[in-house]
């Protein structure tokens, strides 16, 4: 099921598309770590934003029922404890475009040093969100996502 390695993940090409957050108190556990799930929000939140800077309006996209990208699965390796307050950039390092469905490769670093605390992979298929059937990925999507290294 996976397209990337860990180790490919654990780097970010010039060419990534990057996001720069804190880590809230909502996000952290009894412990003082991000909850796992989280790390997921992240990617989602990152996603979205690709999809804006591309041009692609997700908000959109959905109202006027044209396309979804709901995943189909999602993976996330840990390495080093994120805490409340620790900036972060969350990358998208890396994308595999098929005809209705697209891979994307994750990359979460503190901002502080640059250490890479978890990496991930989701998988989307697009969907009509008329009748919910695969449909190809839109072409403005295709060519922003073969724009990422695959």
């Amino acid at each position: 099921m996976p397209k990337f390695d860990v180790e490919t993940l654990r780097q970010k090409p010039p060419s990534s598309f990057v996001v720069e957050r804190d880590v809230r108190f909502q996000d952290v556990d009894a412990a003082g770590i991000v909850f796992y799930p989280r790390v997921l929000e992240y990617f989602s939140d990152a996603f979205i934003a690709y999809l804006g800077h591309s041009g692609a309006r997700l908000a959109d996209a959905v109202r006027e029922k044209r396309w979804g990208a709901p995943l189909r699965h999602a993976e996330a390796d840990y390495f080093k404890p994120l805490r409340y307050g620790d900036r972060i950039e969350v990358a998208l390092v890396r994308a595999h475009v098929e005809e209705c469905e697209l891979t994307v490769g994750w990359r979460v670093a503190r901002c502080s040093d640059g250490i890479v605390t978890c990496v991930g992979q989701t998988v989307h298929v697009f969907v009509d969100m008329r009748d919910f059937r695969r449909c190809p990925i839109p072409d403005e999507l295709r060519q922003a996502f073969h724009a990422l290294p695959g």
